[in-house]
């Protein structure tokens, strides 16, 4: 895995240990833009006990809702791999955000039905954000870590263990930190 210090859309973005946020302690956030009007992503290891079938009557089965971030939290937002879907922003690793939420449904309904090889969507409710230069200084305070695509996680399939995974595979000083208690009192 490439770490760098620069972020860029379509990066991940991983806590250090000990931060200081309640919401992004142990996170692992897919950092879906980053330009001159600041940065956006979602959280992926932040499991609700939300369904999207709540929200959508189209749909069934059982869809877990991620808590995106801690912006807007009462918006919904879809990470998904329907690369013609009209209005969807392209992020990169063939991933896209967004787009027509009325063709989306119809989409993800006959997805369901026909059991096509699509990925399966991925739901957030709310978003992580950062104003213009806001993450470049969490970077210099040494808040987190940038991996660059190829990464072994799927933003889609990632699970609330995915800090823990991704910190063992940076080895070293942060092996250590994988297989500490969420709380180091508690140890």
């Amino acid at each position: 895995m490439e770490t760098t210090i620069t972020p860029k859309k379509g990066c991940i973005l991983i806590s250090k240990p000990l931060i200081s946020d309640g919401f992004f302690d142990q996170s692992v956030v897919y950092l879906t833009a980053h330009d001159a009007e600041g940065s956006l992503g979602f959280t992926l290891n932040k499991a609700s006990s939300l369904i999207a079938q709540d929200f959508i009557d189209e749909f069934t089965g059982r869809d877990t809702i991620y808590y995106g971030g801690p912006v807007e939290q009462d918006a919904l937002f879809y990470l998904h791999g329907y690369d013609k879907l009209p209005g969807a922003m392209e992020v990169d690793n063939s991933l896209y955000l967004g787009g027509d939420f009325e063709l989306f449904k119809v989409l993800y309904t006959e997805q369901k039905e026909l059991s096509m090889p699509l990925p399966q969507p991925k739901f957030f409710l709310g978003y992580s954000g950062w104003s213009p230069g806001q993450l470049e200084e969490e970077l210099k305070n040494d808040t987190w870590i940038v991996l660059n695509p190829p990464f072994n996680i799927d933003p889609l399939t990632a699970k609330d263990n995915a800090w823990r995974t991704l910190m063992k595979q940076l080895g070293g000083k942060y092996t250590l930190w994988a297989n500490a208690p969420s709380d180091p009192l508690l140890n």
